[in-house]
């Protein structure tokens, strides 16, 4: 996969710092999609995550990717500033990021990062939208409660992640939750040595409702993918999710919440080329 980096200045700041551009990983050919497809990435990690596996299958299969790490993410600037970014920042580079692109664009997002691609509809140039593990715009505060009444350890360990040390020994019931049992321990601990702190602004907006418009009723074909064992995105809350948008659904056992890294990811990324081949989306 080819990858590169693009410069292009944050508009919304005026901070040094934020001017510096944002991290935007780009695979795969032009021109042979009707649109190109805008990856974005959920809490604690950046655009790698989807480097390795998910973005050379997409651009094997003729696709145009991008993906972009939100400021303070991966390599892009503002990680001193992290914790004053909030969502409205994160969808503002997610904007940059479709404009960097061009044309017509397929978003596909994961967790907190499907958050913000609910926050981007009502943009004419998204045709459709594929979500891995969505945060809800109903917020994360029933599934933070839920968990902290009936697994308050692994509560507490995603409670401790934005102040993780990427040094550290990872926390063990996290494990557990982002991998399913394929994964081997080796190559889950390196994963979980990559990931960050995230803005403890980003984390405290997302566990409140937020205000998106519904992708079906904006003509807007929409794939919502879960993991069946998911403890932090429950399968009540993706089914909520497809629900409120009208959108497809699907279930994928024996996976992590970091589907895209996990063993098994060729599962939800071959369900979403499988649905993407079905649409049109031409002008």
């Amino acid at each position: 996969m080819a990858g590169q980096v693009v410069a292009f200045p944050h508009r919304d700041r005026p901070q040094p710092e934020a001017a510096e551009g944002l991290e935007l990983l780009v695979a795969g050919p032009k021109g042979e999609r009707p649109a190109n497809l805008l990856f974005l990435h959920g809490a604690s990690v950046g655009a790698w995550v989807w480097a390795e596996h998910a973005m050379p299958a997409f651009a094997r299969a003729g696709w145009r990717c991008g993906a972009v790490s939100f400021r303070g993410h991966g390599q892009s600037c503002g990680r001193s500033a992290l914790h004053g970014w909030g969502l409205l920042d994160y969808v503002t580079d997610a904007r940059a990021a479709l404009a960097a692109l061009g044309g017509l664009v397929v978003v596909i997002a994961h967790s907190l990062g499907a958050l913000v691609a609910q926050m981007l509809l009502g943009d004419p140039r998204i045709r459709a939208l594929v979500m891995f593990a969505p945060v809800s715009a109903e917020g994360l505060a029933p599934a933070s409660l839920r968990l902290a009444l009936t697994d308050p350890l692994l509560w507490q360990e995603v409670a401790r992640m934005p102040w993780a040390d990427c040094g550290g020994a990872p926390p063990g019931r996290l494990r557990e939750a982002l991998f399913g049992e394929a994964t081997a321990e080796e190559r889950a601990l390196g994963l979980m040595a990559r990931m960050q702190p995230e803005s403890l602004r980003a984390l405290a907006e997302a566990h409140w409702p937020r205000p998106v418009a519904s992708a079906r009723l904006l003509g807007v074909p929409a794939l919502v993918i879960g993991a069946a064992g998911d403890p932090l995105v429950p399968q009540d809350a993706v089914l909520r999710t497809a629900l409120f948008h009208g959108a497809d659904r699907a279930t994928v056992d024996g996976i992590g919440h970091a589907m895209m890294i996990d063993s098994a990811w060729e599962r939800p990324v071959a369900l979403a080329l499988a649905w993407l081949e079905g649409l049109c989306l031409g002008r």
